[in-house]
This record gives structure tokens, C-alpha cells and sequence, in this order.
């Protein structure tokens, strides 16, 4: 009966860490975006709903949906997705090579031979023409979608797939931080931005009309001097109206309460601003986009894609892989004079 009172009341264990959690996860959030928030007070009261409905959509996201995919020099020629993702199996090493956080769990002891993680891609496509055939006929410069990666990344090496599925989920409220601070950088560089062309409207309509009037444009550069043309009255000042009503909402981000109510609102709708998609798509060995699974030399390449912010969002490709230690050493094995040639190159670029 106590126990069950002490539950209702959010005086149990299980509460009393719930809150914690809550309260340690404000912390974060004003870490990654203004640590001058701190000064406002009741602003833990003030992010908690949105930080408690944060946390339950990071673990409800769907993570991991398909089987991690091994990055060896054997798996080039055994599942024909690596070479969709890596142009050889030397950009393959290159990237393993290059990954400080893979580095690092191999050389701890205590991790083990083999690593799970997450690997982030940015995916491009482009336009080419090339041939095709169709109904037995070849046709010549037909237009072709081709789809590419780079920029890979690997993401929270773990020792088990479990250990990397729980830091996967810490690791979303890390990136959403980073959205959010994002956001509230580009939102201030907006503002700055409408505020001088606001200033330059104005100083356009105080000229107008005023034939060999010179005004100092303190805008356009330190001692600019500029004679400013007589323009479309009428026209500026319908720009200036717009102008104005858009900084409107963002005059609040002159002060630390409107910065606060932007993360509050990027908490408390967590999925406008990350969003997970599982996608297929159908490529053939050279890149090339197709509608159909059953064409000729085309494979499925399933991955979830991540969108990121909603000013000028930004999009990543996200898929689970296996790395072994006994891996890594064969692709060192077999690419060891091309690594020793790149070695020399950097060390010569170094030195001039």
C-alpha cells in the first residue's frame, strides 16, 4: 500500500531516476545551445514537457531496421552493395583508417575484435545520358539518373549490436542539440541580415527625391561613400513592409527568453525537426537508378535517411555495419604500398 502511494506520488525510485534523467537531459540541451539560458529563471519548469516528449520520440525512432552490413575486402566481392557505397576497396580502408572513433575502440583491449556501428553517408545524384535497351532496341543519350556516396563516417563503434542500439538512442538527443543550435544560429543570421537590408531600404527612401543628396553608407563596407540613385518609391516601400513584418517574430532573439522559447518549441515537436525514413532504392553496379529490383545487374540498397532541421535541412544516409579488427588488418595487408605512397605524399605536402 505505501509502495503504491510513494508511486502515485513520484516518490519511488523508478520516478526519482525519471526525473533525474529529465532534468540531466535540460542540462545537455543548454550545454549544446546557450549556457546563458541558466539565467533565466524556471527554465528547467519551462523545457520539461518538451524535453520529456523529445525523449519518448528518440526512443520510439526506429533504428536499425535492416541486417548491419560487413565492411571487408571479402564483402566487395561477395554482396555487391559495398561497391555502391565505395568506389574500391582502398576508399573502404581509407575510411576505416580515417575514422578516429573506430581507431580508438580497436586500440582499448576491453572492446574486443569487432566493432558494430553506424555509418553516416551524404548521398548526391546526377544527371548523365548513357545507352539503354528497350524492347530489344538500343537507344543512345537517354538521360540517367546516378545516385553516389561520400563523405562516410562511422558513428559510435560498440562491442555489441545492443550496446550500439542504446548509444545510438544518447546519441540522437546529442544530434537534436546540434539542431537546435543550429537553428538558432541561422535564425539570428537572418535577423542581422533582414535588419541591413531594413537599414539600406531606408536609407534609399530618405534619398529619394533628394537630386545630388549624399549620404555615407555605413552598410556598404567602413567609409564607403555613396550617391545613392533615386529608385521606385513605392516599391521600397512595400519591400520595407515586408521587411519589417518578417523580423517581427524574430525580434524575440535579441534576448534569452526568445532563444529559450526556440528550444522549447524544437522539444516539444521533436519530429519536425529529425526525422528517420527507411527507403530502397534500385541501382545498378554503376550507380544508375532503376524502378524495378528484377533488371539486369540491379541491387537493392535499403538505408534509413535522416533529415536534420527545417532551415536548410540537412540530409544523411545511416546504415548499421560490422567491422573486425582481422578486417581491417587485411585491407591494411593488401593496399600496404598504396598506404605507404599516401603516407609519403602527406609528409611531403607537410613540409611545404
Amino acid at each position: 500500500m505505501l509502495d503504491w502511494l510513494w508511486q502515485k506520488l513520484g516518490l519511488d525510485e523508478a520516478s526519482r531516476q525519471k526525473k533525474a534523467d529529465l532534468l540531466h537531459a535540460i542540462e545537455t540541451v543548454i550545454d549544446g545551445c546557450d549556457g546563458r539560458l541558466r539565467l533565466l529563471p524556471g527554465y528547467q519548469q519551462r523545457l520539461l514537457p518538451g524535453t520529456r516528449r523529445t525523449l519518448e520520440y528518440l526512443a520510439g525512432l526506429p533504428w536499425q531496421r535492416i541486417a548491419p552490413l560487413e565492411l571487408s575486402l571479402r564483402s566487395f566481392a561477395t554482396d555487391r552493395r559495398l561497391g555502391l557505397l565505395f568506389s574500391s576497396p582502398l576508399s573502404l580502408l581509407l575510411c576505416l583508417k580515417g575514422s578516429a572513433p573506430l581507431q580508438s575502440f580497436f586500440l582499448s583491449a576491453s572492446q574486443g575484435d569487432e566493432a558494430w556501428a553506424i555509418m553516416s553517408m551524404s548521398r548526391s545524384e546526377t544527371v548523365r545520358f548513357g545507352m539503354v535497351e528497350h524492347n530489344g532496341e538500343v537507344r543512345t543519350d537517354v538521360a540517367q539518373q546516378v545516385v553516389s556516396f561520400d563523405q562516410h563516417r562511422l558513428i559510435d563503434p560498440s562491442a555489441t549490436p545492443e550496446d550500439l542500439q542504446q548509444s545510438t538512442r544518447h546519441h540522437g538527443l546529442t544530434v537534436l542539440v546540434a539542431v537546435i543550435d543550429r537553428r538558432i544560429k541561422l535564425l539570428q543570421q537572418m535577423r542581422l541580415d533582414l535588419q541591413t537590408e531594413l537599414e539600406q531600404l531606408q536609407l534609399k527612401l530618405a534619398t529619394f527625391g533628394q537630386e545630388g543628396r549624399v549620404v555615407i553608407d555605413a552598410t556598404g563596407g567602413a567609409g564607403t561613400l555613396a550617391r545613392l540613385q533615386p529608385a521606385d518609391a513605392q516599391t521600397l516601400r512595400q519591400r520595407e513592409a515586408e521587411v519589417q513584418l518578417q523580423l517581427q517574430p524574430l525580434a524575440r532573439l535579441t534576448e534569452l527568453d526568445g532563444i529559450l522559447d526556440v528550444v522549447r518549441e524544437v522539444l516539444e515537436q521533436p519530429e519536425g525537426f529529425f526525422r528517420v525514413e527507411a527507403q530502397t532504392i534500385c541501382l545498378n553496379r554503376m550507380g544508375v537508378l532503376h524502378d524495378r529490383v528484377d533488371a539486369d545487374d540491379v541491387t537493392a540498397l535499403s538505408y534509413e535517411q535522416v533529415i536534420l532541421g527545417q532551415l536548410q535541412p540537412i540530409s544523411r544516409v545511416l546504415m548499421p555495419v560490422h567491422v573486425q579488427r582481422q578486417h581491417l588488418q587485411e585491407l591494411e595487408q593488401q593496399f600496404a604500398e598504396e598506404l605507404a605512397s599516401l603516407e609519403q605524399q602527406q609528409l611531403q605536402s607537410g613540409l611545404f
